[in-house]
């Protein structure tokens, strides 16, 4: 996939901000980010034959409890701070098959028909709209025929639906309640948000149109928490 100038510096500031906050991301602590993360590894199940792809691994919060459920696991973050703490874990927990890579979304080379499972977590409201477009795509090249993509992410529009509405408004809600923090927290994330600055979040009706029209089948969401979501879907077998 070519990338215009602008998207180079894309890809360069979100490797600054990561490697920055690696350390504090990696310590923090989130149960509704555990949550996503617990029911992830539920849909997986157990696949002792299975490559799998972790998009955007950070420090390993998906990728080593989903080396227990497959053959092999493939973690790529952005941020090298991200993949040196992740390898860290690794030596110190024993997991021998997570290979750690250093690379973004747009750069990863996979062969066509080459995996079992694409999985991603609180990644891809980071890229465009492009550019989720395109790597809906390239996941449904990168799986075998009957393989299939399970992701999390933040899922809300800009307030179009009542189902965004919603999901905005709880999101105030609980900000609010955290004092002047969550206020400064609203205010900052709101400009993100409005001004599609690292924050792009897009609908879950707005993922099922890109997985469809990316050939994906048997396309199914999950609301999580108010303001996150899983969405499942599979590659034809043929």
């Amino acid at each position: 996939m070519s990338r215009s100038i602008f998207q180079e510096a894309g890809l360069t500031l979100q490797r600054m901000v990561w490697s920055k906050r690696a350390a504090s991301w990696d310590e923090m602590s989130n149960p509704g980010l555990d949550r996503v993360v617990a029911e992830l590894i539920s849909m997986v199940g157990d696949r002792p034959e299975a490559t799998a792809i972790d998009l955007g691994c950070g420090s390993g919060q998906l990728s080593i409890p989903l080396a227990a459920h497959v053959k092999e696991v493939f973690a790529v973050d952005i941020a090298p701070k991200m993949v040196e703490l992740l390898e860290e874990k690794l030596d110190r927990q024993g997991v021998t098959n997570v290979k750690a890579l250093v690379g973004s979304v747009q750069e990863l080379g996979v062969g066509p028909s080459s995996v079992e499972l694409v999985c991603s977590n609180y990644v891809l409201h980071h890229l465009s709209d492009r550019e989720k477009a395109a790597f809906v795509s390239d996941a449904f090249s990168w799986l075998i025929p009957g393989g299939e993509i399970i992701f999390g992410d933040m899922m809300f529009g800009r307030g179009a639906t009542a189902e965004d509405r919603a999901v905005i408004a709880e999101k105030i809600k609980t900000l609010l309640g955290k004092g002047l923090g969550g206020w400064w927290r609203i205010a900052k994330n709101g400009v993100r948000y409005l001004f599609r600055i690292q924050e792009k979040p897009i609908s879950l009706s707005a993922w099922v149109e890109l997985l469809k029209k990316a050939g994906f089948v048997e396309i199914a969401t999950t609301r999580i928490v108010a303001e996150a979501g899983i969405i499942t879907a599979k590659k034809p077998l043929q």
